[in-house]
């Protein structure tokens, strides 16, 4: 299943959307935002569609006023927003998103990850993947395999691994959907034939 992520932001009463640049976990708009109306195609089965919070992942707080305002008929809303405790991961799901994507880099410790997993099977870890290495809270890096195991063991059967540079190859995402079936890839590169690899979902930049 392929899902579509919309980089988002609240604006003038609306949710506006553009591409972004990022470095690392450094996320910004590339281009001024633009007023988007996504519905799914009735023909299709419902799928999900992941809205990403830019204002929010910059500058360290959710929008709840982009939580509230989430409307897109047809579509289950995944919400990717900066998550610091759980008493984030409520507020998230006091607007409309189905399900919430917990950054592991934000959360001020691994028991937030584990009180997240306590509070709803609905909430998915995301890892931040740069230069090939996964962003921590402290700056530092862990490998993929390491922190995807850690993650797994506090019981989330789905781990979403985004790589925000576009650094893992085909290679690379076969080898970890044979060690992790569990993972949903988050990919950027238009490029990537990531629907190959063999994961029953991946995230693509709409």
């Amino acid at each position: 299943m392929e899902i579509h992520a919309i980089y988002s932001a609240f604006k003038s009463g609306d949710v506006w959307a553009a591409p972004v640049d990022m470095e690392g976990a450094m996320i910004a708009f590339a281009s001024e935002p633009v007023r988007i109306s996504y519905s799914a195609d009735e023909s299709e089965e419902r799928r999900p569609v992941l809205i990403v919070d830019v204002k929010g992942l910059s500058r360290r707080e959710l929008d709840d006023r982009l939580m509230t305002n989430m409307r897109f008929p047809g579509s289950d809303v995944w919400f990717l927003t900066h998550i610091r405790d759980v008493e984030d991961v409520f507020d998230c799901f006091m607007g409309s998103a189905v399900k919430v994507l917990v950054p592991y880099h934000t959360t001020r410790n691994d028991e937030v990850l584990r009180e997240a997993f306590e509070v709803s099977e609905n909430c998915m870890p995301v890892l931040f993947v740069s230069q090939g290495m996964v962003i921590c809270r402290d700056e530092g890096t862990k490998d993929i395999m390491s922190a995807v195991s850690e993650i797994a063991g506090i019981g989330f059967k789905e781990i979403v691994l985004f790589d925000t540079d576009s650094m893992l190859g085909m290679y690379d995402w076969v080898a970890l959907n044979n060690m992790f079936p569990g993972l949903i890839p988050f990919v950027r590169s238009k490029g990537l034939p990531i629907g190959d690899a063999g994961f029953p979902a991946f995230i693509v930049d709409l």
